[in-house]
């Protein structure tokens, strides 16, 4: 009996899953373009999403601050009508016949003469 290792008969296999590349397992559905495709596609819409809400929260807090900032413009504004409306009431109340014959008065000593002061011509 000759034992040689090396000389032992090759026999192709031909009903293995490695000798057959076409021979995979049917999928219910198969996606247009490949994985890679896809894979990438995710990609850009994961980082899509991400980068919109970071950009929600962030436009969130700029529109908090407009807000913030046109309440205490309008505050303002009210504060400033109100101040404009007293200091017209004081403008139209110092121009009255009796406040100018008052403050001439204090300020100029300036009377006005009674009717036994002045003579007609």
């Amino acid at each position: 009996m000759i034992i040689n290792p090396s000389a032992n008969t090759m026999i192709p296999r031909g009903n293995t899953l490695r000798n057959r590349p076409y021979a995979r397992r049917q999928t219910a559905f198969s996606m247009p373009g490949g994985k890679q495709l896809w894979y990438a596609v995710t990609k850009v819409l994961l980082f899509s999403s991400v980068l919109l809400f970071v950009c929600s929260f962030w436009l969130t807090g700029a529109l908090q601050r407009v807000n913030g900032e046109i309440e205490k413009t309008t505050a303002l504004h009210h504060e400033l009508v109100t101040a404009n409306i007293l200091l017209r009431a004081e403008n139209a109340k110092s121009f009255s016949s009796a406040e100018v014959s008052k403050m001439a008065g204090h300020d100029l000593a300036l009377y006005l003469p009674k009717s036994g002061q002045y003579r007609k011509f």
